[in-house]
């Protein structure tokens, strides 16, 4: 059963100045509101930045999903908050929960949303055992991208061997209910009433990224009206982390360009 969720915490990352624009960050599955730092570190200062803490976080044993779906958790805590964000930006799932809740919860219309690695399923892709395998697969990379990024350095010290048997209990730690709640909500993707989405909306993905790969960016962009996507050959599904600067000035000309000063709603305290 889902109905109406509660609102996630939200955590202040930065600002405000006063003019300034309200950004709300939202992580993807098995993540946390500090992945948001790296890249919060790089935006202009004086934005007021707020992470949500949503419950797909890390932890979780994904009970979140009878309670509500992505989109409507994430609505919740944005209707909670005392000043709406201007924009909204998303990280994986985070993503599809950004895009999820401007195709169904129309109240919630902030000036603009970024989607960064979201995955889509196109209307006529036919949901088969195939193409199952082959989500569980990329499922699977991309935990081991995720590993690779949480190691940082210490990843020169690790062999193979044991970087494998790391990314194992990262999997089984997710189990397979995490990774069929992201599945169910992949094959939901192509039923959303993108057609209804009036917001800008800019998508940036990675040529190295399974989330948006082949047909499927284009797919996307015939059935979102007004998206602008940026496709980065050399990009991975966790750009936010090893591509951060380079992220960063994608958002900020994003958040610019929807939120010219002094036409913005936010930013005060």
């Amino acid at each position: 059963m889902t109905g109406t969720p509660p609102p996630a915490v939200v955590h202040p990352v930065a600002g405000p100045e006063s003019g300034a624009p309200t950004v709300l960050l939202a992580h993807g599955m098995s993540d946390t509101w500090r992945s948001w730092l790296p890249l919060a570190a790089r935006l202009p200062v004086g934005w007021r930045l707020l992470a949500a803490e949503l419950p797909w976080k890390a932890g979780t044993d994904h009970g979140w999903r009878r309670r509500g779906t992505p989109g409507s958790w994430l609505a919740a805590t944005v209707r909670a908050l005392a000043t709406p964000p201007d924009v909204v930006v998303g990280h994986s799932l985070g993503a599809n929960a950004v895009l999820e809740m401007l195709a169904t919860e129309p109240d919630v219309a902030p000036r603009g949303a970024m989607l960064i690695a979201p995955f889509y399923c196109p209307p006529d892709l036919p949901i088969t055992w195939a193409l199952h395998d082959r989500a569980q697969a990329n499922f699977v990379q991309i935990i081991d991208e995720g590993l690779h990024n949480r190691l940082g350095p210490r990843l020169a010290e690790l062999d193979a061997e044991t970087l494998a048997a790391m990314r194992d209990i990262m999997v089984d730690r997710i189990g397979p209910v995490g990774f069929t709640t992201l599945f169910d909500h992949f094959t939901a993707t192509a039923s959303l009433p993108l057609h209804a989405v009036t917001v800008p909306t800019m998508v940036l993905t990675g040529g190295r990224d399974p989330g948006l790969d082949g047909p499927r960016a284009g797919a996307l962009r015939a059935h979102l009206p007004d998206a602008h996507i940026v496709v980065e050959p050399d990009y991975h599904h966790f750009c936010h982390l090893d591509r951060a600067a380079e992220v960063a000035r994608h958002v900020a000309g994003f958040v610019e360009k929807v939120c010219p000063a002094p036409a913005i709603r936010g930013g005060t305290p």
